[in-house]
């Protein structure tokens, strides 16, 4: 039987899902894709950053709600059993480093708009440039948030492999 508890779940994980294939395709889409001409060069990349992090934030606040509502619950959320002990762990292993890596992403995406060399305004806060911080630490967050965008596109892959074969 499907509860309030369950549907209110699945609402959560499935917004997040769609949220985080946004992210990853969208901020490239939007700096890549889009003629910069229309609004100019600063304009058009602060629109692009900016959605992106307050995307990006309500995306782990999202996660945080769920994580909390799943933990709060009285009412246990139906799950589908696993089938030995290794399926079980490997369950447990994908979900751990999908989290720690939405974590390590929402943690590198903030460090780089704190250090950004435009001025930014993310959900009312004005973010002043950080030219010398651009240049010097932007880089190396910059290579780390990368590797975690690799990383999660492959965990998902991951989640969605064995979603299907644990179902057949």
């Amino acid at each position: 039987m499907l509860t309030k508890s369950y549907l209110t779940d699945r609402l959560i994980h499935w917004v997040s899902a769609i949220l985080l294939i946004f992210m990853l395709m969208n901020l490239s889409t939007q700096l890549h894709n889009i003629n910069w001409d229309i609004k100019g060069q600063l304009l058009h990349r602060q629109d692009a950053v900016e959605a992106h992090a307050e995307v990006g934030l309500l995306l782990i606040a999202l996660t945080i709600a769920r994580l909390l509502f799943t933990w709060l619950n009285k009412a246990k959320l139906k799950r589908m059993a696993p089938r030995s002990k290794k399926h079980a762990l490997m369950i447990k292993g994908t979900h751990t480093a999908l989290y720690v890596c939405l974590i390590g992403l929402a943690i590198t995406g903030l460090a780089m708009i704190n250090h950004y060399e435009i001025p930014l305004t993310v959900l009312g806060v004005e973010l002043p440039p950080e030219i010398v911080a651009f240049y010097d630490f932007f880089p190396k967050v910059h290579q780390i948030h990368m590797l975690l965008k690799q990383a999660i596109w492959w965990l998902l892959g991951i989640h969605i492999v064995g979603v299907v074969m644990a179902r057949r």
